[in-house]
């Protein structure tokens, strides 16, 4: 076997050790998060185990942040919501490649063309599947939802700008825990 050949059978071995890890890969839909109230850091827990901590942990003071911005509805007595709940993890993922002014006319669009409940749940299933394609499980990303509009054409890219940078992150990760190739 050559260098060469060498090389790319390591690199094969990272892309389906990281296909076979994102198999599983989940989003909460509107209906599956709590329908009952949570108090801040509950919130926070309950958001970085959704998203795994990824692309980074979410605190309370950013989340506090985001209601002072009115990225997220805010607590009633210390509360919060499902509503809530579901911008923050729509924040979670979309706060590591768009400008927070950006997220803000996102949702503008979103709450002018969909409600809050079809929009997150579009949201989920188009991340899940786009997840598929940019880690490997399938090739060709299914077509979600019955109509094509501009508003999901700008998601679906910046969907595709959040996973290119996980999956970037986690090929990283995975090779630098890895032993070099033997050389030839």
């Amino acid at each position: 076997m050559t260098e060469k050949q060498t090389q790319e059978a390591g690199y094969e071995v990272l892309r389906r050790r990281l296909a076979e890890g994102a198999a599983g890969f989940h989003l909460p839909r509107y209906r599956e998060l709590p329908d009952v109230g949570l108090y801040l850091e509950q919130v926070v827990r309950l958001v970085n185990q959704l998203t795994a901590g990824r692309p980074g942990p979410l605190t309370a003071s950013m989340v506090s942040n985001y209601v002072k911005q009115k990225l997220l509805p805010g607590p009633i007595r210390k509360i919060y919501g499902r509503e809530s709940l579901a911008y923050l993890v729509f924040l979670a993922y979309m706060k590591t490649v768009v400008p927070l002014e950006d997220i803000r006319r996102m949702e503008a669009i979103q709450k002018s063309s969909y409600d809050l409940v079809r929009a997150y749940d579009y949201f989920c299933e188009e991340f899940e599947n786009l997840h598929q394609v940019v880690y490997g499980i399938k090739t060709e990303p299914a077509v979600v939802g019955v109509d094509v509009s501009p508003e999901k054409g700008l998601l679906r890219s910046a969907i595709l700008a959040v996973l290119q940078k996980m999956y970037l992150a986690d090929y990283l990760a995975l090779m630098s825990d890895e032993p070099a190739p033997p050389k030839a």
